[in-house]
């Protein structure tokens, strides 16, 4: 047959050439899962969210190209695939693992590219055994370039396109598979530039960019077909404010009849009329990232928020009909013992309906992570000291990867696993999962009974 760099027209008869380029032209995309805790992959039969990533990569493969997709969540890695290229989506949610899935493809001789990563550090990891990565969303013009390279033997080490996300994404990558919701994508990046964040880490934090109106819709038809439950994957689903009205108008006016939720900022609660709206296209959750609430640590981390707003906030939301999810860290500089017991106090008083727990990560790219740096505080400073520790991207996660200020590290997770076992009493459970009667109310006990069980697996491994 000849290599591939050396197959031509010129030295292959026309049919022999069409027949063998359309052997050559199969791509395999694969959304690797992840290891619990327990050291296990997760793998199941039903996905509380599909990522957004395996979609996103399928509807960007040109026509001239044959497709197959795995999610390993689902299904098992087909390692003895014919493609010719492989791709590999989203590997931060376990970038060892998503290593060893590389590592197994360059074995067989497959031409391996990643990308859909939110930090630096996947870089550092997997570029040492892929053959390439992409940063950005590209589109198939982007993906064709690159499939091009790679059967011509010349693929460049990485390629940047930045966000090219105005076409319709291929969810039918999840078909007949038992879905709960499925995410969607509206815009990237983030007004804000908070200090911990992976994600201006990536995407130049202050800058965003909003997707076609007329793209998001497509798309929310297609996931209307499997589930009329949508989470759209955005950092801040208000960036624009004008965006999200004409979106909610499109929803409505195109009676879509889905459930979403989104992630935006806190002050959202002052706009009365945006919220009727976004409840009116079918908005019933809003997740928030309070993340602390000590004002302090705002101001030191970049947070542009005022923790005496949050409260009167949440229940401007509530009050529109809309639940709040919040996410809370700590090992902040300015987190004491009492940090802790502010934010169980809050989550009971705000009623919120599903709070999210971790420990800061310091993430290689972002501020916190240069500043802890400097300071001889981190355990994982580069990337060769994050392959021999082996952390894994999991959640809950309530290890101490740094020195705090404040604290001990023994003391910073003492409180946080007592916290952890405060918010998951059956009493609490109940108590916010049935705060406000409805269908939601069944998913936010599954939820909430969820976080009851990441508690019991955290303690058989906590060793206080």
């Amino acid at each position: 047959m000849g290599n591939i760099d050396t197959l031509t027209e010129k030295n292959c008869p026309n049919n022999d050439f069409q027949a063998i380029n359309s052997t050559l032209k199969k791509a395999y995309i694969i959304q690797p899962t992840f290891h619990k805790m327990d050291g296990k992959l997760v793998k199941g039969f039903s996905l509380a969210s599909c990522p957004l990533e395996l979609p996103q990569m399928a509807g960007a493969i040109p026509e001239d190209w044959q497709k197959t997709f795995s999610h390993e969540y689902f299904e098992d890695i087909d390692y003895n695939s014919d493609a010719s290229v492989i791709f590999i989506t989203s590997p931060s949610n376990d970038i060892l693992h998503a290593r060893d899935v590389i590592c197994k493809f360059k074995k067989k001789g497959k031409k391996v590219i990643f990308g859909a990563h939110e930090d630096g550090f996947s870089e550092d990891i997997l570029g040492e055994v892929a053959d390439s990565f992409y940063r950005g969303i590209p589109d198939k013009e982007n993906v064709t370039i690159m499939l091009n390279d790679a059967l011509n033997n010349n693929l460049q080490n990485y390629y940047d396109f930045g966000h090219n996300f105005n076409y319709p994404y291929d969810y039918s990558v999840y078909d007949g598979k038992e879905v709960n919701y499925i995410h969607v994508q509206g815009s990237t990046g983030c007004l804000f530039k908070c200090e911990f964040c992976r994600h201006p880490s990536s995407s130049n934090g202050g800058f965003f960019k909003l997707r076609e109106i007329d793209c998001i819709i497509e798309d929310l038809k297609s996931v209307k077909k499997l589930t009329k439950y949508v989470a759209f994957k955005d950092p801040n689903f208000y960036n624009k404010r004008s965006h999200l009205v004409t979106l909610c108008n499109r929803i409505i006016d195109e009676k879509l009849d889905i459930k979403w939720g989104a992630q935006m900022p806190i002050y959202v609660g002052k706009d009365e009329e945006v919220l009727n709206l976004m409840r009116k296209a079918g908005c019933r959750v809003i997740y928030i990232g309070f993340e602390t609430l000590n004002q302090e640590n705002l101001d030191y981390v970049n947070k542009p928020f005022k923790v005496k707003e949050y409260l009167p906030m949440v229940r401007n939301i509530q009050k529109s009909g809309i639940r709040v999810v919040g996410y809370f860290m700590f090992g902040f500089d300015y987190d004491t013992e009492k940090s802790f017991e502010d934010v169980f106090n809050f989550v009971s008083e705000s009623k919120i309906a599903y709070p999210l727990l971790n420990i800061l990560t310091p993430v290689p790219g972002t501020p916190v992570f240069e500043r802890m740096k400097q300071e001889g505080r981190l355990d994982l400073p580069d990337a060769e000291t994050f392959k021999k520790t082996n952390p894994l991207y999991s959640i809950p996660c309530n290890h101490t990867y740094f020195e705090p200020k404040l604290m001990t590290r023994k003391e910073l997770e003492d409180n946080f696993m007592r916290l952890s076992k405060r918010l998951s009493t059956l009493k609490e459970v109940w108590k916010r999962s049935f705060n406000k009667i409805d269908v939601l109310s069944f998913i936010f006990l599954k939820m909430n009974l969820e976080f009851r069980k990441d508690h019991k697996r955290l303690k058989l491994q906590y060793s206080p």
